[in-house]
């Protein structure tokens, strides 16, 4: 019922999406394919990847003082996919310095759905749909035209700086954090609304423990699943005042207050046929009670992208 639900809701955004938007949104997803190609019936980015199931489990309970969301007042269960960042289905496990992404799709005991879409980005490289549309298009024109951009755009030259600076290792899926990118904002019995950002940070060090090949990324989370428990810490990191909380493109830098609001375990682990959340479109926009989207336009176009992608994909698997 849920994968249906989510189905009919990825269409319906796909043809009920804003005009300026909707202009706009086709041509990321055009670059894309442009960049990588198409594999038919799969995700145009954050391809290659594997299903999972899991527990959410709530942790520190003065979360519940910003938000009355049922995700962590209760043990709630999880659909869950890793993922590789981009076009490429057969990109390699073994190549160190790969960006990654965690889906999850959070069912409540009282039916509620909530969808989040994370990856291993600190920050965002650039601020406004408009421009990401522009940085997708330039890299399907070849390297002189993202020269071209970046020289113009001070976003992404900070976030390049950002990461030159971060040490490049072979870290499987298990080993990394993931991060919202984008702010929402928690909403209380009384109304009051706070934002923040969360991070999905492992509980312990997870590393290669299988030989490492261009598809061992599977195996290696089996082993390790094997031998212990695989669990993330939810970090929910509060905004200060002076935070910029519609632009993702602006890390939060200063002494924020940080709650572990809850657990994220894995059960099992299974492709993406058999695991069955390649029919999961994780749109970010998809909210429990107790939540509520920032005024970041990159959430909307987000949504707009993966409705498109989604519905280009159902219909080559028909």
């Amino acid at each position: 019922m849920i994968k249906n639900a989510i189905s009919l809701s990825a269409l319906l955004l796909a043809s009920q999406m804003p005009v300026a938007i909707a202009a706009e949104v086709p041509n990321v997803v055009d670059s894309f394919e442009t960049i990588f190609g198409v594999t038919e019936g799969k995700r145009r980015n954050h391809t290659k990847g594997f299903c999972f199931n899991a527990t959410l489990t709530p942790h520190d309970q003065s979360i519940t003082q910003f938000t009355n969301s049922p995700i962590f007042t209760e043990e709630v269960n999880v659909a869950g996919r890793f993922s590789h960042g981009g076009g490429n289905n057969h990109a390699a496990d073994d190549k160190a310095g790969g960006k990654y992404g965690m889906g999850l799709s959070i069912t409540t005991s009282s039916g509620e759905l909530h969808l989040m879409a994370l990856n291993t980005l600190d920050f965002f490289p650039v601020a406004t749909p408009e421009a990401f549309a522009e940085l997708m298009y330039a890299k399907s024109q070849g390297g002189d035209a993202v020269k071209a951009f970046k020289e113009k755009n001070t976003d992404l030259q900070r976030f390049k700086a950002h990461m030159s600076k971060k040490k490049v290792t072979l870290t499987p899926y298990e080993g990394n954090t993931y991060n919202s990118v984008n702010s929402f904002y928690l909403v209380n019995t009384a109304g009051e609304k706070t934002a923040i950002r969360w991070s999905f940070v492992p509980s312990q060090n997870e590393s290669v423990v299988v030989e490492p090949k261009p598809d061992f990324f599977f195996d290696n989370m089996q082993q390790n699943l094997n031998d212990h428990e695989l669990v993330w810490d939810m970090v929910v990191t509060i905004a200060n005042p002076d935070d910029d909380v519609d632009n993702p493109s602006i890390p939060w830098e200063g002494d924020n207050k940080k709650i572990i609001a809850a657990k994220l375990k894995i059960s099992s682990i299974n492709s993406d046929e058999l695991g069955g959340c390649d029919n999961i479109n994780f749109d970010p926009l998809v909210l429990s009670s107790g939540f509520a989207p920032s005024a970041d336009p990159m959430l909307q176009a987000r949504r707009n992208a993966y409705a498109i992608s989604f519905g280009k994909r159902l219909s080559e698997k028909q």
